[in-house]
């Protein structure tokens, strides 16, 4: 039976390498991501409300990402990196939005698609973060700022973009893992073959992936960046 110890760590790995994302830029896997620990639960809950909203009603993707630092790439590359990797918005209609707030060096970057650039030019998106994030970002009130920016930016696209409503059900069986059925079938067997063989030490190993799965689950469409938005410090 060892032999098959082997075939099903290989096994294993390979649909886990499907599942997860290893990759220099953040991996958003819902609509707020808190790297910093500037949010409570309960805030993040109510600015990915307004994502959902707009999800729902329109198609389009607004992402709220905190972070101590981008460099060294700066708040420009990371921002466009950080949406392309993710493919925030609708393959095809590239109807995303990247909130991105980068706390060390007090500097701010909205990321928009192509698809929202003729709503959200960059003087409007300018004139929304100027009297939305900065006033309170200037006091550390990061709740405030970004609530307030996702709600004026979803409002303008609610408004004013004819996309393709959608419904946020989750396309995986157990939401806060991001496997397909198929998948997830596949890692229960091999771990419990792996159990059986190693004396439970596979059970370990199942503990710690499960680590790096947390959050939403949240599937991006494949959108990707315009290169327009704005940027600032306070």
């Amino acid at each position: 039976m060892r032999a098959l110890a082997a075939p099903a760590l290989v096994l294993l790995a390979l649909v886990l390498s499907q599942g997860t994302a290893s990759a220099e830029y953040p991996t958003l896997v819902y609509y707020v991501t808190d790297q910093v620990g500037v949010l409570t639960s309960s805030e993040e809950f109510d600015i990915q409300s307004v994502c959902v909203e707009v999800y729902e009603q329109t198609g389009a993707e607004i992402a709220v990402l905190v972070v101590n630092t981008t460099l060294p790439d700066g708040i420009d590359m990371f921002a466009v990196k950080t949406f392309e990797q993710n493919g925030l918005g609708q393959e095809g209609e590239d109807d995303g939005l990247l909130i991105l707030v980068s706390v060390e060096e007090n500097a701010w970057r909205i990321e928009v698609g192509y698809g929202l650039e003729g709503i959200l030019p960059d003087s409007k998106v300018g004139d929304i973060v100027t009297a939305n994030l900065v006033p309170y970002l200037a006091v550390s009130d990061y709740y405030s700022g970004l609530y307030y920016t996702t709600y004026a930016v979803g409002l303008e696209i609610v408004t004013n973009y004819s996309g393709t409503p959608h419904t946020s059900e989750s396309q995986y069986p157990i939401p806060w893992i991001p496997l397909k059925t198929w998948q997830l079938a596949v890692v229960i067997g091999a771990i419990v073959v792996l159990g059986v063989l190693t004396k439970g030490r596979a059970f370990l190993l199942w503990m710690l992936f499960s680590r790096n799965w947390g959050g939403g689950g949240k599937n991006w469409g494949g959108g990707r960046s315009g290169g327009g938005g704005a940027r600032g410090r306070w």
